[in-house]
């Protein structure tokens, strides 16, 4: 695996993800310490004319304290995927995120839910361009469940049945499936309604309306719970999000934009802001999946920030 880069405003940011790095291997660890040249200096020097496989910036450092931060790291490894890193109380804004063409934003609390993101993994994913893999935030063991949608009309059958493996008693269960249920919709509409798309780039089918899978088209939802984490998949093979688009779309809607459906539609938006982690994965043309974990014992509001990763993979040859 390529070397990895992680860049820091300073030792006390530097110390604050020591632990979480700890099992990452390859990793070239570096701190501004209020001087940006030779902390490039240094970068350089450490292999990136080899090409670092991912950057991640601790959001003390990008993009407030040195917004040019990542034009001057791109130019030096284009083929990089760049990461954020930030606490729950330090989350950047989507805006420059989406300015610089940064796809992957963690957001760690102090303590992790069961589950939860671990940067070990998060990191081997995007090195190697792979999409999530729905199991990986479950317990071994614990049974994935996955329907071919065949017309509209299955959706209600489809979510009947992650109602019914979410059955429990207790207010946190009864918010669960409540949840569930909406992400669950708004997956499947956005397959059915938001994905086809004619030659021109018109929607081909509006939404609400009865219809029926055409021949050639597949579109599959997925999910498993292991007690405490829910995790949710939607894969189509229309392949029409590009991954830039995901996240105009989820800028322009935390922005309150009024245009802001147009950009590919407010439900990938409100997918992103029921679920603790979100994942996009694209082969423009051929495949999209979308989904993401939720924890039983997750608290966080739906306006308080998440994490998200947009991956467009690459295609065997």
């Amino acid at each position: 695996m390529k070397k990895i880069a992680a860049l820091f405003l300073d030792a006390t940011d530097r110390a604050d993800w020591r632990e979480a790095l700890s099992e990452v291997a390859e990793l070239v660890c570096l701190t501004v310490d209020g001087d940006l040249a030779s902390a490039l200096g240094a970068f350089r020097d450490s292999g990136a004319d080899a090409g670092f496989g991912v950057i991640m910036l601790s959001a003390q450092l990008y993009p407030e304290a040195y917004p040019e931060l990542v034009v001057r790291l791109r130019a030096l490894c284009p083929a990089a995927e760049f990461l954020v890193i930030s606490r729950e109380a330090g989350a950047p804004p989507l805006r420059s995120l989406l300015a610089d063409r940064i796809r992957h934003l963690t957001i760690s609390a102090k303590h992790e839910l069961p589950g939860g993101e671990r940067l070990p993994a998060v990191i081997a994913m995007l090195a190697q361009r792979r999409p999530w893999d729905t199991a990986s935030c479950l317990k071994t063991g614990t049974p994935v469940h996955s329907f071919e949608l065949g017309s509209s009309e299955d959706k209600e059958e489809v979510i009947g049945a992650l109602e019914r493996v979410l059955a429990g008693q207790g207010d946190d269960m009864e918010l669960l499936r409540q949840k569930a249920s909406l992400l669950a919709d708004e997956l499947m509409e956005n397959a059915m309604y938001g994905a086809p798309r004619a030659s021109h780039g018109a929607p081909m089918f509006n939404k609400g309306e009865k219809r029926q899978m055409l021949p050639q088209e597949v579109i599959v939802f997925s999910f498993g719970f292991d007690g405490e984490t829910l995790a949710l998949n939607l894969t189509d093979n229309w392949g029409s999000l590009e991954p830039d688009q995901v996240l105009e779309c989820l800028t322009r809607n935390a922005d309150g934009y009024q245009d802001a459906d147009e950009c590919g539609g407010r439900g990938l938006f409100i997918v992103w802001r029921f679920l603790d982690q979100f994942h996009v994965s694209v082969q423009p043309g051929r495949r999209t999946a979308v989904g993401g974990q939720l924890h039983l014992a997750s608290m966080l509001d739906p306006t308080a920030p998440r994490g998200f990763h947009i991956i467009e993979e690459e295609i065997a040859a």
